[in-house]
């Protein structure tokens, strides 16, 4: 009797600090900035990346549809914006607003994002964000202005 009560109680106990550990783990990553406008809880999470060939795809689609509405960099971004787009952050509501869904046949091209992750385009970048709007990686496109 004893052990079985043992058992129970080592249970609830693991199921309790399951609970009150991922409770806590979500506030840290509720996409909340602090006053310095870093993103907290992401350190110990593992991100997708692109993989070479997909960060070349992205450069050579730009250089073809560079006059393609989604690349036309906002007039608010600046290099804040560009330094804050590191794999754990979370867009702001201003980063969101001027960011954009990446092209249909520019997804063709990068191949399917992951269930539950999609590219955007944002100053110069494409970006692979899950739902949350958290980014797991970036491509910096070369803008060619004198074109």
């Amino acid at each position: 009797m004893k052990t079985r009560w043992w058992m129970s109680s080592c249970a609830a106990a693991l199921l309790a600090l399951g609970l009150t550990g991922s409770a806590a783990l979500g506030l840290g990553m509720g996409g909340k900035n602090n006053e310095k406008g870093e993103n907290h809880g992401q350190s110990k999470k593992e991100y997708r990346q692109f993989q070479e060939k997909q960060r070349q795809y992205a450069q050579t689609y730009y250089d073809q549809h560079q006059n393609h509405k989604v690349f036309k960099t906002d007039r608010r971004w600046n290099n804040d914006y560009s330094n804050r787009l590191q794999p754990g952050y979370i867009l702001d509501p201003d980063m969101r607003r001027m960011s954009r869904s990446a092209p249909k046949d520019m997804v063709l091209g990068l191949g399917r994002a992951p269930r539950g992750y999609r590219y955007i385009v944002i100053g110069g970048h494409v970006v692979l964000v899950d739902n949350e709007y958290r980014v797991h990686d970036t491509v910096r496109i070369q803008l060619n202005f004198g074109h």
